[in-house]
């Protein structure tokens, strides 16, 4: 498999198909072993390189977003809480009114 590396990091020199262990951002390699290259594909540190000398990167998918779950829960909370403290003032508001009456 023929991949670059994104990152400089000390790996196998033999699977890689290198002279040295230590791999340098940017360097290729053409023959490195399959298995190998998808452990460092997987680990983000280093692309799978076409004949080109180009990167193969996977397309993210186009999804929808979903809404998340915790601004509806955030959203009624807020909507218990103001509906707690209406009632609280308008039960406030009819004890003067009555204390008011009662004089």
């Amino acid at each position: 498999m023929h991949i670059k590396a994104l990152w400089g990091f000390v790996g196998n020199a033999e699977l890689l198909g290198a002279d040295s262990a230590k791999v340098k951002r940017g360097q290729e390699f053409e023959k490195a072993d399959d298995e190998y290259a998808h452990t460092l594909l997987g680990k983000g540190l280093a692309v799978e390189v076409d004949a080109n000398g180009k990167s193969r990167l996977a397309k993210p998918k186009e999804t929808k977003p979903t809404a998340p779950k915790d601004d509806k829960a955030a959203a009624e909370k807020a909507a218990a809480a103001k509906a707690a403290a209406e009632k609280e003032a308008a039960d406030k508001a009819a004890a003067e009114k009555a204390a008011a009456e009662a004089k």
